[in-house]
């Protein structure tokens, strides 16, 4: 309802909103208060908004000093607070840190108190004042309209001054025109109980907007009042006042007094104010010299404060902890009220040399009520944002850093950032002694480096690395990921990581499954989660790990194979001098439908078309089938399933991709990256970062080119592809038993027989001659992975078919296969030694012939094509630097030491002949 409907209340009582109000300085229990407040038909205070509320601090006679009750009370339910009327509470203004229910005690009822009138909860035993309210009386009014005392009829008084309220929507200039024809002005605010009374006076009234008489239209960032009195207090709405330059208008409804900058031009209501007729204008100050500054502090002889910015090295320090220093050496973290002032602090940080350096200043965001303010109270009347800022990122931002080059802009970011500092100080205080510096904690530790904290002890790594490796080294110590069962053990962890870690996260014990329930690895029961800000998001689902972050503390999931630090942990119980004792496991293996390796089952899927789909419906199909798209961990694993990919035609979708970090590869079962098989150019979008859209995030094995089987390729996520998937190998299925090492092997088109007797490459050929076989020729990475897993299990060297002895000093295969495909160790071929062996390693080496190597024998199911005859003749003899290189019934002249256009090169080779 409005403010001004008339309403007639018992004698004393003042009446506001419908309701009548009186405030009883006669000390009472709670019990006892509300009884006196029920005997004159009314309760003890509710308070709905903010504008009833300004309406008791301001224009009830209550006092800074006051400690009264209203009827805000728990005594039903613990922490359940309701009002005593039975009215629903709507609207509250705790004083930080309440409700508490102090050290045990029954704090069950609610007192308003302080210079704002903020609340707390109270033993209600304690005797103090109360504010009573209650409906007003049935009689309707009879006297006229009142006129307040050395006011205009229509105007209101409020101390010194008359307010008017405009009845029109105008623009801000028209405004202050408007009040200056009534020899006003535009209403200035002095303080919080000026304030206080403005947002009882219009609060609730149905128009959005009343212009009061601030803008930066002057100078964009610096708020003046019109009538030029000095900025001494702001109240600023959430948000405000931006980036945009304007005119300030007062908020109405639920953000009732809050300021706003709105265009100038936007009519809306004002709001009007001028001294009150008699009253005594003060007397103008009498200007004294200014004081100076301390010894290292700095300031200008236009401002009345001196600055001095504090970094040192690792002795950063939160918000709290600047303000605390700050106000213990007499002065307060740096306000900053004009460009003036902004110069000084910055001509302070360039003569540091703390150039590009973070620093805290004295701009916080208290309560939703009043937006950003000051640590000293001073109004914000200044501001110089970065762009996009304060954005109050993830909701937990509401500390105010400036940066330390010459832009000096301004950024909002969570309080317990460690950065340097900037204090002020009065000119003329003196600086008290700087607090003594807590040492840094004394942290025990064990002989092989863990930190002992109560009856734990945990390890911080220096080093990143995926999930499973951390994992690891932790259980190799008698311990595991560290697991965080409440706030204090999370503090303590994020202290010292704060004060000693180098890295930015740590994986912590929390795993996430595939349907996002968390819980701990060792099996702990989960009690506690710390997660930050939109955590966890299980992005493109494989974030199955969790990293606590150093700065914050808080939590996010992430893909295991990410590498990051980590933190271990373990009980002081469980170090022993004994090694764990060895596990057997029981021997697993796979489906006959499905291939088996190293403890691990795959399929191959995309023989038709009907198979081949996107990555993501891929690995979908896969974790249907109780797996996922296939890791390949090292070279081993490449070799089998680029052997039996020979008679797919298609490439196959693999579990790696880019799709969170873009650039970061990781596997999407959260194995880490520890070997890569990229194809010639690949990956593909980062050769060229102007071009790159973003959409190469998926990695496919190439079937096509042969000669590039098995390699990896980024491509479109959406490309219907085939794909392999990967499942543990089960108890259910016996692993399959080898056949004897003596018998004939198919693969391809081919049978295989390996020798393993140790032979000279010559003895080693007659020896496969014998049963129609001849030393193996390798001519494409499926034959070549085949050959090489074989040969692993053997452990030697293994002679293959090439000799440059036997082919006219050019490696060329003995069966006379054409060479499409090498696949030879750095370094290699040797030309002066003329015998090949495959190395256990992967590669092919030359060696000398003499040497006694195991064999691979070949028959293929069909002979080598023959080569075309060599033509008769020879080649013209070398005159100079012009050399004719035969082949193949053909001479070559290459010439490399000078240049020519296609013509001109096609009319010397002309005249060569």
């Amino acid at each position: 309802s409005e403010t001004n409907v008339p309403i007639r209340c018992p004698d004393q009582w003042m009446s506001y909103a419908g309701h009548c109000y009186i405030i009883h300085r006669d000390p009472k229990i709670w019990k006892d208060a509300l009884t006196s407040c029920r005997k004159e038909d009314g309760d003890l205070a509710s308070i709905h908004n903010v504008e009833e509320y300004s309406f008791v601090i301001s224009q009830l006679g209550y006092q800074p000093a006051d400690e009264l009750w209203i009827g805000l009370n728990d005594l039903k339910v613990q922490m359940y607070f309701e009002w005593s009327d039975g009215t629903p509470v709507t609207y509250t203004k705790w004083l930080r840190g309440e409700p508490t229910h102090a050290n045990n005690r029954q704090e069950d009822c609610v007192v308003m108190k302080g210079k704002d009138g903020f609340w707390a909860d109270h033993s209600c035993e304690k005797k103090i004042g109360y504010i009573c309210k209650r409906k007003p009386m049935s009689e309707a009014p009879t006297e006229e309209e009142t006129v307040d005392m050395g006011c205009q009829r229509g105007w209101k008084r409020h101390g010194f001054y008359c307010y008017f309220i405009g009845s029109t929507f105008v623009s801000f200039s028209q405004a202050n025109q408007t009040c200056g024809r009534h020899q006003a002005f535009l209403a200035t605010i002095e303080d919080r109980y000026e304030q206080a009374y403005l947002t009882s006076l219009v609060g609730l009234r149905t128009e959005r907007y009343f212009w009061i008489g601030l803008s930066d239209v002057e100078e964009k960032g610096t708020f003046k009042w019109a009538n030029g009195e000095s900025v001494l207090f702001t109240h600023w709405n959430s948000e405000m006042p931006g980036r945009k330059p304007g005119c300030v208008a007062m908020r109405t409804g639920i953000a009732g007094g809050l300021w706003d900058v709105i265009k100038c031009e936007e009519k809306a209501k004002f709001l009007c104010k001028v001294w009150a007729e008699g009253v005594t204008l003060p007397p103008v100050p009498t200007t004294t010299p200014i004081p100076r500054c301390p010894e290292g502090w700095d300031s200008n002889n236009r401002i009345s404060f001196c600055f001095k910015p504090f970094s040192r090295g690792e002795q950063k320090k939160t918000w709290l902890e600047s303000q605390e220093f700050c106000r213990a050496i007499g002065g307060d973290l740096a306000s900053i009220n004009g460009k003036e002032e902004q110069y000084v602090i910055w001509r302070s940080i360039a003569n540091n040399g703390y150039y590009h350096q973070h620093f805290w200043m004295g701009l916080y965001y208290l309560n939703p009520d009043d937006g950003f303010v000051w640590s000293d109270g001073s109004p914000v009347r200044y501001e110089n944002w970065g762009f996009g800022e304060p954005n109050n990122y993830q909701g937990i931002e509401l500390c105010a850093e400036i940066s330390g080059d010459s832009s000096m802009l301004w950024n909002d970011r969570h309080c317990d950032y460690l950065y340097g500092w900037i204090c002020q100080i009065r000119k003329g205080a003196s600086v008290k002694p700087e607090p003594t510096e807590s040492p840094a904690p004394k942290y025990e530790t064990t002989e092989d480096g863990w930190i002992i904290h109560g009856d734990k002890q945990y390890y911080f790594s220096t080093e990143s690395v995926p999930m499973e490796k951390g994992r690891e080294f932790c259980k190799r110590n008698f311990g595991d990921l560290a697991v965080i069962e409440s706030e204090s053990e999370r503090k303590f962890l994020r202290r010292y990581i704060l004060k000693n870690g180098k890295e930015d996260s740590y994986f912590i014990g929390l795993q996430l499954s595939v349907d996002q329930r968390a819980s701990w690895m060792d099996g702990t029961p989960v009690n506690y989660l710390a997660w930050a800000p939109h955590e966890p998001n299980f992005a493109n689902n494989d974030e199955n790990c969790v990293v606590m972050y150093k700065n914050l503390g808080f939590w996010n999931d992430i893909n295991c194979g990410y590498p990051n630090a980590y933190i271990c942990e373990r009980h002081n119980s469980s170090i022993n001098s004994t090694v764990p004792p060895t596990t057997f496991s029981t021997p697993r293996g796979c489906h006959p439908t499905w291939l088996s390796f190293h403890n691990k089952c795959y399929k191959i899927f995309g023989s038709t078309e009907d198979e081949r789909v996107t990555w993501h419906a891929a690995r979908t199909a896969c974790m249907n089938l109780g797996g996922n798209l296939a890791t390949i961990p090292n070279e081993q694993v490449q070799a089998f399933l680029t052997l039996h990919m020979k008679d797919f035609v298609t490439d196959t979708w693999i579990g790696l991709n880019d799709i969170n970090h873009e650039l970061r590869f990781l596997w999407t079962d959260g194995t880490g990256v520890y070997f890569t098989n990229w194809a010639k150019g690949f990956p593909s979008g980062h050769m060229d970062l102007y071009s790159y859209d973003g959409q190469a995030d998926c990695v496919v094995m190439r079937n096509n080119p042969v000669k590039e089987a098995g390699k990896w390729a980024d491509e479109s996520c959406d490309n219907n592809r085939g794909y392999i998937c990967q499942i543990n190998a089960d108890a259910e299925f016996l692993p399959s038993t080898s056949s004897s090492p003596s018998s004939i092997i198919r693969y391809g088109n081919s049978s295989y027989l390996f020798i393993h007797t140790k032979m000279k490459w010559e003895d080693a050929r007659k020896n496969c001659k014998r049963d129609q076989f001849d030393l193996s020729s390798v001519l494409d990475p499926y034959s070549h992975s085949f050959l090489w897993l074989k040969i692993l299990k053997y452990g030697v060297p293994t002679w293959i078919g090439l000799n440059s002895n036997v082919t006219n000093g050019r490696y060329e295969w003995i069966d006379n296969w054409r060479m499409k495909y090498t696949k030879w160790a750095e370094g290699e071929p040797k030309q002066k030694i003329g015998c090949v062996y495959l190395d256990i390693a992967g590669a092919w080496k030359t060696g000398s012939c003499n040497e006694s190597y195991f064999s691979v024998c070949k028959k293929p199911d069909v002979q080598a094509p023959t080569e075309p005859p060599q033509l008769p003749g020879k080649c013209p003899e070398s005159e100079g630097h012009k050399s004719w290189i035969p082949f193949r019934g053909h001479c070559y002249y290459i010439e490399s030491s000078s240049t020519r256009n296609w013509a001109q090169a096609s009319l010397e080779c002309l005249r060569l002949g």
